[in-house]
């Protein structure tokens, strides 16, 4: 039985207790979505993690060129200005911390529900807080994603001065990012109002009936 079949058995009762539904197959219907859940957790976190390893290579292996003597070899007319290898360090920080930030946000969220879920509701309380967390993670992206923004921003503008590339050429490509960083906060803001806060009312609202079944079982 789907995780749909047994809400609309559920819901179906108002607020009568959930007597006689099928916990166990409830509980394997919810184990299903979760998996399938932190599936997509874990590609948007593998997602970052690879953007966040290239920039990283990229901006190393420039700066490692650089102190080399040679960078002038590979297309470049000359050695990187001090202002252009303070650029590159500031936006290796600003991937790194967005990176950072990413790995010890889901690391502490783990901490937390490392917690021994041998029934339904244990499941349930560890799938509330996880689906909390990302609404948390997600109420300011924009905000978060401007670090590894402004990275990419310095890494093409250093790029760009190093190859005699006229900087007006940076012009469409700030207006792309510009546009890309609106339209992933307005794709990541439409998940959490069509997919993760109606998925966070269902749950709490299961969690609550189960709650009145449990009292109704001892009484």
């Amino acid at each position: 039985m789907e995780f749909e079949d047994l809400k609309v058995i559920w819901d179906s009762q108002y607020d009568q207790p959930i007597y006689g539904i099928n916990e166990e197959g409830l509980h394997n219907s919810l184990r299903n979505k979760s998996k399938r859940f932190r599936r997509l957790i874990f590609w948007q976190h593998f997602q970052t993690y690879c953007g966040g390893g290239i920039m990283f290579a990229a901006i190393i292996g420039l700066l490692v060129l650089n102190a080399s003597g040679l960078l002038g070899q590979i297309g470049s007319s000359r050695a990187l200005f001090g202002w252009e290898i303070a650029a590159l360090l500031v936006a290796l920080v600003c991937w790194l911390q967005f990176s950072l930030s990413v790995y010890l946000g889901h690391r502490r969220q783990k901490k937390r529900e490392q917690v021994e879920s041998t029934s339904l509701r244990d499941d349930l309380d560890k799938e509330i807080k996880q689906i909390r967390y990302q609404i948390k993670t997600r109420s300011h992206i924009m905000l978060g994603f401007l670090p590894p923004y402004l990275g990419g921003i310095l890494f093409i503008t250093v790029v760009f001065g190093a190859t005699d590339i006229s900087y007006w050429g940076l012009v469409p490509i700030i207006v792309v990012m510009i546009i890309a960083l609106l339209f992933e906060s307005r794709c990541q803001q439409r998940l959490v109002e069509r997919e993760i806060v109606p998925a966070l009312a269902e749950l709490e609202t299961l969690r609550d009936k189960l709650s009145v079944n449990q009292q109704y079982e001892v009484a």
